[in-house]
């Protein structure tokens, strides 16, 4: 679906081994992205009262929702081939690859992430036992043991991801004789259900979920921020693509993102405690809205999904992992080192803006010449095999 504008891009991107190629969910990743940028560039004076500069940085806040984006995309884009298998009546569920393409998808970045990184953490922070929350990162061991949040505190969302690659298998496994009709509710209602429960039984019991002083998100606590993302996998693959008229419930998506975005905002510039039911609705409408605009899907050439699909969006898409791990320590140094700015603007811009576009290098360098190797030969290697069970129907 490469327009000849964005032909470039074709030397940038991986096709999908199982997934249909959207040029369009590289464009929802690129906002993605950008929202995140957003929440972790911005900064104010804590004695400021202009109320301009007050609401960028009300605004600023609710950059964070691009996570939740991410999290629906993954829900999307991870449990397609799933779908697909299952409505073949494939007798392997599990796609032939899955686990090692993940695993060359997340794990290179991240390791060279923390390899570059921690010796300047523990130079930063005097804590030599930043060390040893790097061998966590490195060993997986993060799963089990709550790492430090000192080291890039981003990392966070790999946790969660990281906790639904492995659960959804395991799901698809255990449901593998439920017919498709019946399985395409069981499964997103399980997903939100548990998710939505156990979320608000640790909260409760005074065991938030955190990513500073430590990283301990527990699970199943975020399993339903990928659940509208399995279902309109599932519902794509169960009716071999969505209906056209799908495609205009992008344009509620979109408004209703909107209408999200700019309400938390307006509760942060009030200074109005939304709580913890208020706090889950506005997730709840994000990732409702983030839905919504995957059913572009089913019209692409509707004029607002091509606005998606501008190659320049695309490309903050394609990188946007590595940009995501490489981003916030380079804000935090930046601020640190050249200090306040004093109410200069132009000093204020290099405190954000030279920290953004070195990231934003590092992170194409990386993924152009690091990760789009080693996603490309992950795939040829351990994606391209016969899958002999594909065509056997479960009994």
């Amino acid at each position: 679906m490469t327009t000849k504008k964005g032909a470039w891009l074709d030397a940038w991107h991986v096709n999908p081994s199982a997934n249909r190629d959207y040029d369009l969910i590289d464009g929802i990743r690129g906002i993605a992205i950008l929202l995140v940028l957003f929440n972790h560039s911005i900064y104010i004076n804590p004695k400021e009262t202009h109320s301009v500069i007050l609401w960028i940085s009300a605004m600023s806040s609710v950059g964070g929702q691009g996570v939740n984006i991410f999290f629906v995309l993954s829900g999307f884009l991870i449990s397609w081939p799933f779908w697909k298998r299952k409505v073949k009546g494939a007798h392997r569920i599990v796609p032939p690859g899955y686990g090692w393409r993940r695993f060359f998808k997340i794990y290179p970045p991240l390791a060279l992430s923390v390899l570059f990184f921690t010796p300047i953490y523990v130079a930063y922070f005097h804590e030599p036992s930043l060390v040893l929350t790097a061998f966590q990162w490195f060993s997986g061991l993060s799963l089990i043991i709550p790492p430090d949040g000192k080291l890039n505190p981003v990392m966070w969302s790999l946790l969660v991801e990281t906790q639904f690659y492995i659960f959804l298998p395991i799901l698809f496994l255990v449901l593998k004789r439920m017919p498709i009709k019946t399985c395409l509710y069981v499964v997103f209602l399980f997903l939100f259900s548990v998710g939505q429960l156990s979320h608000w039984i640790f909260y409760q019991h005074g065991w938030p979920n955190t990513f500073y002083p430590t990283v301990n998100y527990h699970f199943p606590t975020l399993l339903d921020a990928f659940s509208f993302g399995v279902l309109l996998a599932g519902l794509e693959s169960y009716w071999n693509g969505l209906p056209k008229s799908w495609g205009r419930l992008g344009d509620a998506g979109a408004v209703l993102l909107i209408t999200t975005l700019l309400g938390e905002a307006t509760l942060n510039f009030l200074h109005i405690d939304h709580g913890y039911f208020q706090g889950c609705l506005l997730d709840l409408l994000v990732r409702i809205s983030s839905v919504l605009l995957l059913c572009y899907i089913a019209q692409p050439e509707n004029p607002r999904a091509r606005l998606l699909c501008m190659p320049w969006l695309r490309w903050f898409g394609i990188i946007s992992y590595e940009w995501y791990l490489f981003h916030q320590p380079l804000l935090i140094w930046s601020r640190s080192l050249i200090g306040s700015a004093e109410a200069n603007f132009v000093r204020y811009a290099m405190i954000v803006g030279a920290p953004i576009l070195i990231g934003l290098v590092i992170s194409a360098l990386v993924y152009r010449y690091f990760s789009l190797p080693i996603l490309k030969f992950g795939r040829d290697k351990h994606t391209n095999r016969p899958d002999s069970t594909s065509n056997q129907v479960i009994a």
